[in-house]
């Protein structure tokens, strides 16, 4: 912001540049802009600091002019020397462009790839802690791979497991958990006749049929279809002792193991503490016999919703 006092003196010094007619057709026309802010806003005109330099420049007085000394009548005071205003004096600090300094503790991101075409500079001072971040990061990366290895080596033993599953002659997946963790088993249990291995097949325990629970045609197999999961599930974490046996399905020949053998599924039988959760089922009312045949089975029976 301008004070009255400077307004006052570049209005007079514009006015005397634009009189002499030593000013080019650019600073002429400067001039005349800033002369139409000044006579507008007064105090108010905003002049940018670049704008303060160059309207500064244009109307400096090369040489001051020659003091005259002036008689004042007798009882008035002498005319005092003009003086320039102090805020003419002002000029802004040079801009100087710093460079940013990075921080020896910086740790560069191990997942960011380096640039292969960069030249290191062989004079520039290493950190020490830079050292210490690659030997962790290295140490990092080395747990990191033991981790991968060691799960890959169990993927591979499930599979095993999961190939011996798929095999059309019957065979045994048992688990007879220690005394602390008693009743934990090898799978997990979908509804009350099915279950999944941990390396994701799907069984259908055969010999009985349980209700539906997912989809069910009323409201009371749906009851009877909960109760029956949930009995399963009680029977399985009470036993000491658990047993699968995978058994070839009752489908046509060549369908073994596709959606048109048992929509994919495997068939088997599921025995705690030596006894077949199917008969339990069926003599508590959770479940019906249900038994196919060499190549086929016959319709299912749902007799819950009458």
């Amino acid at each position: 912001m301008l004070s009255e006092q400077d307004v006052a003196y570049f209005r007079r010094r514009i006015g005397e540049v634009l009189q002499n007619g030593r000013a080019t057709e650019w600073q002429r026309q400067f001039l005349g802009d800033m002369l139409q802010k000044l006579n507008r806003y007064g105090v108010r005109t905003k002049v940018s600091e670049k704008q303060f330099a160059i309207l500064k420049r244009l109307t400096h007085e090369q040489s001051p002019s020659p003091q005259k000394k002036v008689v004042s009548p007798a009882g008035t005071p002498p005319q005092q020397p003009r003086q320039e205003p102090a805020s003419l004096n002002y000029s802004p600090a040079p801009f100087v462009r710093t460079r940013r300094q990075r921080s020896p503790f910086r740790v560069r991101n191990p997942l960011r790839p380096r640039n292969p075409f960069r030249i290191r500079n062989p004079f520039r001072p290493r950190y020490p802690f830079r050292s210490v971040a690659g030997a962790g990061r290295s140490s990092l990366l080395i747990v990191i791979g033991c981790i991968l290895f060691v799960g890959l080596i169990a993927s591979f033993f499930r599979g095993e497991v999961g190939n011996i599953g798929s095999s059309s002659e019957p065979s045994s997946v048992t688990n007879v958990p220690s005394p602390t963790s008693k009743g934990r088993a090898n799978f997990t249990i979908t509804d009350g006749d099915t279950i999944r291995l941990n390396n994701g097949a799907r069984v259908r325990l055969v010999g009985f049929n349980t209700p539906e629970k997912f989809e069910p045609m009323c409201s009371n197999e749906a009851t009877l279809g909960n109760r029956a999961s949930e009995r399963l599930r009680e029977l399985v974490g009470q036993a000491a002792s658990t047993n699968v046996s995978l058994v070839a399905c009752s489908c046509k020949p060549g369908t073994q193991g596709t959606k048109k053998c048992n929509y994919g599924r495997s068939c088997g039988k599921l025995e705690v503490d030596g006894r077949d959760v199917g008969q339990i089922l069926i003599s508590e009312g959770l479940a019906v016999p249900f038994v196919c045949g060499a190549t086929g089975c016959p319709p299912t029976p749902r007799p819950w919703c009458g």
